[in-house]
């Protein structure tokens, strides 16, 4: 029986397939241990979670749980900027992390594809990435 020999894998796909691979390791790493000084924390935190937990359990609105809590409303990027020492901030900033690691994989692909001449996805990733990179912000704009 014959055997069929795999094609090789663009060095392009590795590049970004071992980008992500790290920076998602190191952002659940994060994740995780934000989640654990969460719980550690207890009450004394700007967002304790045992009680953000329970109203949401409860049932009661977003604006309601985010209004019983010491931070008294919604929180935004600003919130989380000032809190930064906290367990709710760190598993925030390990999620935002894992998410914006999308666009320097792209923009690292690309030009991995430039280099093996493939110009036109090399392109259309440059316009993949700058659209990962720009969304978020105009996300905050609106």
């Amino acid at each position: 029986m014959p055997t069929q020999k795999k094609p090789p894998i663009p060095i392009s796909g590795v590049i970004y397939g071992e980008f992500i691979y790290w920076c998602t390791c190191i952002s659940a790493m994060i994740v995780v241990f934000g989640t654990i000084k969460s719980f550690v924390e207890g009450s004394s935190s700007d967002i304790p979670v045992e009680q953000l937990l329970d109203a949401v359990f409860a049932g009661q609105s977003a604006d309601a749980v985010w209004a019983s809590l010491p931070v008294g409303s919604t929180p935004n990027a600003g919130t989380y900027l000032s809190l930064l020492n906290t367990g709710e901030a760190i598993t925030v900033l390990g999620i935002c992390f894992g998410v914006l690691s999308v666009g320097p994989a792209i923009f690292l692909s690309a030009a991995f594809m430039w280099r093996s001449k493939n110009k036109f996805f090399a392109i259309t990733a440059l316009f993949s990435g700058v659209f990962a990179v720009i969304a978020p912000f105009v996300f905050f704009l609106i």
